[in-house]
């Protein structure tokens, strides 16, 4: 009753549309049926959802023909219709309360490539990109899934020491030498992750380029294994 009494007096808001008819997890029902959730079979390495099929390990046919260096990759939702919006406005407009739920729902999706030992570090950001934006979105999804695996997201364990453009617009060529030698691990983090394996989290992945810069930059550093969990895949349907 005291529940109710207080949805009433604060009603639950849509993270994505702001109506105060949202249900459980977030969103109302209109917002639901236009948030394109990634389920059954998905490619294995990238996360983008591929023919249903009962295979135990499937790959689309990008990564068939150029397999990333990450060993699994997942994602929880389509870069398409509400997907999207979440992701632009926990990147670009401060809605940071949108973080944790998002999290939740990237937990869900990183349950099978989660692994007990594993370290939890987000995509780093350059410092003056930090500075202007005041916040790393991937950082706030990275400690939501530790909190909800019982760890401590590792913040520190990759640096972008090189200021690299805005992809945004950019062709594939022209992100993966954009990002070329701009992400490394920091000297004192290096005996952390010795023989260590690793899951890095993003919001988005579109390329893979990122992915692929801090994974090179992490097994170089002396981890043995990387999964990568993203919120939003950017892809067409095979």
């Amino acid at each position: 009753m005291l529940q109710q009494v207080i949805n009433v007096i604060y009603p639950t808001r849509c993270m994505a549309c702001g109506d105060d008819q949202a249900q459980s997890r977030g969103l109302c029902p209109p917002c639901w049926t236009k948030l394109h959730i990634i389920s059954g079979q998905v490619c294995d390495a990238c996360g983008v959802p591929i023919a249903d099929g009962n295979l135990e390990k499937a790959f689309c046919d990008k990564c068939l023909t150029d397999c990333p260096s990450w060993n699994k990759g997942r994602a929880t939702v389509m870069y398409q219709g509400v997907g999207r919006k979440l992701a632009l406005m926990l990147k670009h407009s401060d809605r940071l309360d949108l973080a944790d739920e998002m999290a939740k729902w990237m937990y869900e999706s990183s349950i099978e490539i989660l692994e007990p030992d594993m370290l939890i570090a987000p995509v780093p950001l350059h410092r003056w990109r930090l500075f202007h934006r005041r916040y790393n979105q991937a950082a706030l999804l990275a400690q939501g899934i530790a909190k909800l695996a019982g760890k401590k997201a590792e913040l520190g364990l990759l640096c972008r020491h090189k200021s690299t453009r805005l992809q945004k617009g950019m062709s594939r060529a022209d992100r993966f030498e954009n990002l070329r030698q701009a992400v490394s691990v920091p000297a004192r983090q290096i005996p952390k992750l010795a023989g260590k394996n690793i899951l890095l989290v993003d919001d988005v992945m579109t390329t893979t380029a990122t992915a692929l810069a801090c994974t090179d930059a992490l097994m170089q550093a002396g981890a043995k294994k990387v999964n990568v969990i993203v919120f939003a895949r950017v892809a067409r349907l095979e």
